[in-house]
């Protein structure tokens, strides 16, 4: 029973293995879904989000009441000397109008020996050698006109943070768009090889024994067969593409390298995929309000706005309010400094007015500035920049159409040329030359085929993201 058991747990195991060892399948949708959840850029992008919230709490903070607590504890080996102009004190019981002494005080401030010189300077020793204090103190800001600017700059740049996300997933899902339209090809590539490998290798088979039978020259039989070593070259170069490009794909979806995936779209659906939209593209006016470079520039023109705002705030007084109350005690064995404590409570307010800075603040609100002007000018710059490639991605993806009608149409006749050919040369009514012309012409137009699909479905992809779509 136990070895029954034993097998059973054993058989269960290995399944498990082998379905958890079976690979994930995608379409192009399943894996830009997935990218966005699980690429590494954008996982950074929303933590550069989270730093953002974190610092406008941070700088709100700053505007709140703080408190703080501090407490100390002093032990005066040797109690700090003062040291005074000879002069009379009242000491009382027969000790008045004495003047000058020499020697150390009792430790309260009062002379312990004799006066000796009348002339000689009064040395005293104030305080306990055990002290004690703790405390609490709260500041609070009234007015700060760079505390206000920075707490509207916080929250701008949460949203320029937001912003990088959104431009970070866009790129993000593009480059993976591209890099499963390269799998697809070069799987849309292998398929249409391993067909190939598969007659060239029967028309091999066949040519063989035809050359061996006597029926066909050397000559015919050797062209056969450096045709079947060529696909078979092209075939093993298309199986080592598609595991480099899959392995790409793996890494901007953000899924482990040595994990196995496989891709389940071809490249006709993923042409259809879309094709609609790219064309009522062409028929709409292009607008660089809605694209997302742009917005990320008129974003960092609010905040030059901001730091052309905070520099002219250092123009501006700031006043603040604090409390502070603290308890204190004193004495001359460590084990009474417990007994007694006095306290200390005061309040105030501070205020700071800039008067002169020898011209630095000046420069600073000089700099902020040009930097304003200087983003305007790229803004500028960048919308008519965003114009010029919608007007190019509109073009590109209308010609790459056109050429994709075209090669398409090439393909379906290279392939009829190719099949007419094997009929005739399996028939005795064409050489070997005109055989392997007819399949290298095949594969040449496959290439072009594949080439082809490649740039109409880039071109797609270029105009979407040229219009910020």
């Amino acid at each position: 029973m136990i070895r029954l058991l034993t097998t059973a747990l054993l058989l269960v195991t290995c399944i498990a293995n082998v379905q958890s060892q079976e690979p994930r399948a995608f379409t192009l949708e399943e894996a830009v879904a997935y990218g966005t959840k699980n690429n590494y850029q954008l996982q950074q992008a929303k933590m550069d989000i989270d730093i953002s919230k974190n610092k406008v709490r941070e700088t709100t903070a700053i505007g709140l009441p703080q408190v703080s607590a501090n407490a100390s504890y002093n032990n005066y080996i040797d109690i700090p000397v003062q040291v005074a102009e000879p002069f009379e004190v009242d000491l009382g019981d027969g000790f008045n109008n004495w003047i000058g002494a020499v020697g150390q005080t009792t430790g309260v401030g009062l002379p312990i020996q004799e006066p000796v010189d009348p002339n000689a300077l009064q040395e005293f020793q104030f305080g306990l050698p055990h002290t004690l204090s703790g405390g609490i103190t709260a500041n609070q800001i009234l007015f700060d006109g760079s505390y206000f600017v920075g707490l509207k700059t916080a929250k701008q740049y949460l949203n320029y943070s937001l912003l990088g996300a959104e431009k970070t997933e866009s790129e993000v899902k593009t480059s993976i768009a591209k890099t499963y339209i390269n799998a697809v090809a070069a799987k849309e590539n292998i398929k249409a090889l391993e067909e190939n490998k598969t007659n060239i290798d029967q028309i091999y088979a066949e040519t063989n024994s035809f050359y061996e039978a006597g029926f066909l020259e050397k000559q015919d039989a050797d062209q056969v067969k450096l045709l079947r070593s060529n696909t078979s070259f092209q075939l093993d170069f298309a199986n080592r593409q598609l595991e480099a490009v899959l392995d790409l794909l793996k890494y901007q979806m953000g899924i482990p390298v040595n994990e196995s995936i496989t891709i389940t779209d071809d490249m006709n659906s993923l042409i259809e995929a879309g094709s609609d939209e790219a064309l009522s593209l062409l028929d709409q006016p292009f607008s660089a309000n809605d694209h997302i470079d742009f917005r990320t520039v008129e974003q960092g023109e609010r905040l030059n706005e901001l730091s052309l705002s905070n520099t002219r705030a250092g123009y501006y007084p700031q006043l603040s309010a604090f409390f502070t109350h603290s308890q204190n005690s004193f004495s001359r064995d460590f084990g009474d400094i417990f007994d007694t404590f006095y306290p200390t409570t005061l309040w105030g307010l501070q205020l700071r007015v800039p008067i002169f800075s020898s011209g630095m603040r000046y420069s600073q609100a000089k700099q902020a500035k040009l930097e304003l002007e200087k983003t305007r000018s790229q803004k500028t710059m960048l919308e008519q920049s965003l114009n010029m490639q919608a007007i190019n991605a509109a073009s590109t993806y209308k010609s790459a159409l056109e050429r994709y009608e075209v090669i398409n149409d090439d393909l379906e006749l290279a392939q009829s040329i190719k099949e007419t050919t094997r009929t005739k040369f399996n028939a005795g009514l064409a050489s070997s030359n005109d055989l392997t012309q007819a399949e290298s012409q095949y594969l040449t137009t496959l290439g072009n085929y594949i080439n082809t699909s490649i740039e109409l479905l880039n071109a797609k992809l270029d105009l979407v993201t040229a219009y910020g779509k």
